[in-house]
């Protein structure tokens, strides 16, 4: 079994790059904090960062509405890309993460001046999937509001 679930904040803006086909592929990092305390009682506060790469429409969307500082979900699968250093002729290897779907993740604080539209387990991430069936995604009206949406690669809504 490979699955991988995280939510992440983007590190940078996702590059977007077409394949001759006309296929895209979209590649992104994301950072995750963690907080826990030592023994001692002194709280630690760690940062991971992921490199993710998506393909297709999903790409597609994640460069429309997703940019550097954005709450991410995502369910994606580890892979090892391997390769030999040109400069040093080394061997060279990484994990990444090719994603499989992803969910909007909309912050507290974006949130704060605005009714909730929906009802949601944990108001400190509020998140709704959106049942799409051949529509286009629509933006809500608003600072800091997305549509929400949840895409796996078998349900792209074009």
């Amino acid at each position: 079994m490979n699955i991988a679930i995280l939510i992440g904040t983007l590190t940078r803006d996702m590059e977007l790059k077409y394949l001759p086909s006309g296929s895209a592929v979209g590649n992104f990092s994301i950072a995750i904090n963690q907080d826990y305390k030592k023994q001692d009682g002194t709280k630690v506060e760690k940062t991971s960062f992921f490199d993710i790469s998506v393909f297709g429409k999903q790409a597609e969307l994640i460069n429309q509405y997703f940019h550097k500082g954005s709450r991410i979900g995502i369910q994606g699968e580890l892979e090892q890309q391997v390769w030999q250093d040109t400069q040093t002729q080394q061997n060279r290897s990484k994990v990444i993460i090719k994603l499989k779907s992803f969910d909007f993740i909309d912050r507290k604080a974006d949130n704060q001046n605005q009714a909730p539209s929906h009802n949601a387990p944990n108001p400190q991430y509020a998140q709704q999937p959106q049942q799409m069936q051949n529509q286009q995604p629509q933006q809500s009206q608003g600072q800091g509001n997305q549509p929400q949406m949840n895409y796996d690669n078998d349900e792209i809504p074009f």
